[in-house]
């Protein structure tokens, strides 16, 4: 896996490299997410700890489009949705909504950490 990073003005073929370097990520850790014997927690801990720092590997030079931030959250939205379980109502399963994804995750959407002003004082201390 390679995390080398393109600087250039348009930034779709370098967010479509990173979707797919975590893509690869997430799979190569998918017998882990499957697991019946890790929680929900450790589940959710291997995802931001693993897959969404190769995903924003580099993000900082980023110029964001609405599509690109559609992008992200989507794959953000079906890497949960695989790891959180379906829920049984009804006698039926259903998928999460994304409203139940993130209350349950706690943690701020992608796109709100990427669009998180960088603070040189927290390189200082």
């Amino acid at each position: 896996m390679c995390l080398d990073s393109l600087v250039t003005s348009d930034i779709s073929q370098e967010i479509n490299n990173r979707l797919t370097v975590a893509n690869r990520s997430y799979f190569g850790l998918l017998n882990h997410f499957k697991s019946q014997l890790l929680s929900e927690k450790t589940k959710i801990l291997l995802y931001k700890t693993l897959v969404r720092l190769v995903l924003t590997y580099a993000s900082e030079t980023w110029a964001f489009r609405k599509e690109h931030e559609r992008e992200l959250n989507v794959f953000e939205g079906r890497i949960l949705r695989r790891i959180l379980d379906p829920v049984f109502e009804n006698d039926n399963w259903r998928k999460r909504s994304n409203n139940e994804l993130y209350q349950i995750f706690v943690e701020s959407i992608i796109i709100n950490i990427l669009k998180k002003p960088y603070s040189m004082d927290k390189c200082l201390k």
